[in-house]
């Protein structure tokens, strides 16, 4: 038990996508917006990484605690949204909102995500902030305009924190046009204003589409994507025996009840703003990654545990309550199982290697080099000051390429043949001893 709270995924050393987070935020904020610029991600969870940097420095708990504040903050959102959809005052109502919240708080994927040093959490409190937001704008008083103007400030920071945010409040759109058209005039100030918002970024953000369109990481759909996709927001984003049985007990949950209201021809609003906040999001980025270019990501959509979750209650809510508490406990129970293994992980990184090559095989820093796609990492963890040596091996224009020539221009890192013999640190990670001198 005691290894289990020194050695978890929180205390973990930074892996690849979370090194480059911290390579860009202890950067000048100038450096920020430009490098963000280059890359496909807008700047402002950098700049609160930044923000907590400064103030904490940058190792890895600290850091990656900013992921988890925004995550514990999502349970709460649910129980407040939960409640204006379900607006009966009695104990079993509470029941009913509190067991969203929990079975959210104990969301596989919510959870991976709370402990790392990237966006997704923070893009997942945005998600249920704004839906909560929204729902209170649409019901807002003639004469009232406080809710609107909140959800033009969570508009305008969402859409600087992740482009899929855009798929998120389209989702809000979508409902008004499909359900509420008489709520569109008073809601499109609002609209405009996350616009006007967006407006500084959107040069640069017209450029990394055209960049995007000619080369990106995300490969293309297949015939498992969206199974995959179900399967990781729903069963963890790891490979685990309670896995597939999450996902498709929840799958068959919501199935069945989607068959029973159209049957019975019973869609609250609530249920049809969740359904909308689920498919939307999922088929807007399918259509862009089947028609243009591919970026369907899963890890993008885990905001998407949400709804799921909420719509899997509310199928539930039918039943006699012994047997909603019977199920509730279950999933709970498979998903804190899936918890469980999650956090006791504790992979090797970068940390370790790093420490076992000085401790055991390098005198000095002057024969140790990276290649690009681990540079973030020896970045972090090499423990001298000057340049980072850099490999010319496999440079291309993409988000890691935007970093190196950043750490280049600022003189922490040059682009230099190896002189061997030389260590090479690799993703992996693992080292390997380059010494061309040797003739076998």
């Amino acid at each position: 038990m005691f290894n289990l709270l020194t050695h978890n995924y929180l205390t973990r050393g930074f892996w690849g996508d979370e090194a480059w987070t911290i390579g860009i935020s202890r950067l000048p904020i100038t450096e920020i917006i430009t490098i963000t610029g280059q890359d496909f991600h807008p700047p402002f969870y950098y700049f609160l990484v930044h923000a907590l940097g400064s103030l904490t420095g940058f190792s890895e708990i600290p850091i990656r605690l900013l992921s988890t504040l925004f995550f514990l903050l999502i349970p709460f959102l649910v129980y407040k949204l939960t409640g204006l959809f379900w607006t009966t005052k009695n104990t079993l109502t509470k029941i009913y909102r509190l067991s969203s919240s929990i079975l959210i708080l104990f969301s596989p994927i919510l959870f991976t995500y709370a402990f790392e040093a990237r966006s997704y959490g923070l893009l997942a409190c945005e998600t249920i902030l704004s839906a909560y937001i929204f729902w209170r704008a649409l019901n807002e008083n003639k004469g009232h305009y406080l809710w609107r103007i909140l959800y033009t400030i969570i508009g305008g920071i969402m859409v600087y924190t992740h482009y899929y945010s855009w798929f998120i409040l389209a989702s809000h759109g979508f409902y008004l046009l499909l359900f509420e058209r008489n709520k569109i005039l008073a809601l499109l100030p609002s609209a405009l204003g996350v616009l006007l918002i967006q407006l500084p970024w959107l040069p640069t953000l017209l450029g990394q589409t055209s960049s995007v369109q000619s080369s990106y990481w995300i490969g293309p759909m297949n015939n498992r994507t969206h199974a995959e996709f179900f399967l990781r927001v729903v069963g963890g984003d790891r490979v685990t025996i309670m896995q597939s049985p999450l996902a498709y007990s929840v799958g068959a949950i919501l199935l069945l009840d989607f068959l029973y209201r159209l049957y019975q021809r019973d869609f609250p609003r609530h249920y049809r703003f969740l359904l909308t906040w689920l498919l939307i999001p999922t088929l807007l980025s399918t259509i862009i990654s089947l028609l243009f270019t591919p970026v369907f990501y899963y890890r993008y959509l885990i905001f998407s545990a949400i709804p799921i979750l909420i719509l899997t209650v509310q199928a539930l809510k039918r039943l006699p309550q012994i047997i909603f508490l019977l199920i509730v406990i279950v999933l709970l129970g498979a998903q804190v199982y899936v918890d469980y293994r999650i956090f006791s992980q504790y992979p090797r990184s970068m940390r370790e290697e790093v420490a076992e090559l000085y401790q055991t095989k390098v005198k000095n820093d002057q024969n140790v080099y990276t290649v690009l796609p681990s540079f973030a990492e020896v970045a972090y963890y090499l423990p001298h000051t000057s340049p980072i040596k850099v490999l010319p091996l496999g440079l291309i224009q993409f988000s890691g390429k935007s970093l190196l020539d950043a750490y280049v221009r600022l003189g922490k890192a040059e682009i230099v043949d190896g002189v061997t013999p030389y260590y090479l640190l690799e993703p992996g990670p693992k080292t390997s001893l380059i010494d061309t001198t040797k003739v076998k």
